[in-house]
């Protein structure tokens, strides 16, 4: 655990998904971008390095330990070869 002074009320932050919200939906989302990574036979590092983006920062996503922004979603989407909606279809 690592005590952040600089929050209110000294909190303390237990991991990246902690107080994060929608944990299912994180969780979905991840999901699905790994089924769809190993249809295509692609490594996370493949995929990674397609998308133009950190592996580590990418399994962070796949095991929805991080809210993620549409950018990043999008430079993964295009390096998949799908739509960024067909993401969200859980």
């Amino acid at each position: 655990m690592v005590k952040c002074g600089n929050l209110q009320d000294n909190k303390v932050m237990r991991g990246y998904a902690q107080d994060n919200p929608f944990p299912r939906e994180r969780k979905l989302l991840g999901e699905k971008i790994k089924s769809i990574r190993e249809k295509k036979k692609l490594t996370q590092e493949d995929l990674a390095d397609k998308a133009g983006i950190d592996v580590s920062y990418l399994a962070k996503i796949e095991n929805g330990y991080v809210n993620t922004t549409i950018r990043y979603l999008i430079k993964i989407s295009r390096a998949l070869g799908v739509k960024a909606k067909d993401l969200f279809e859980f």
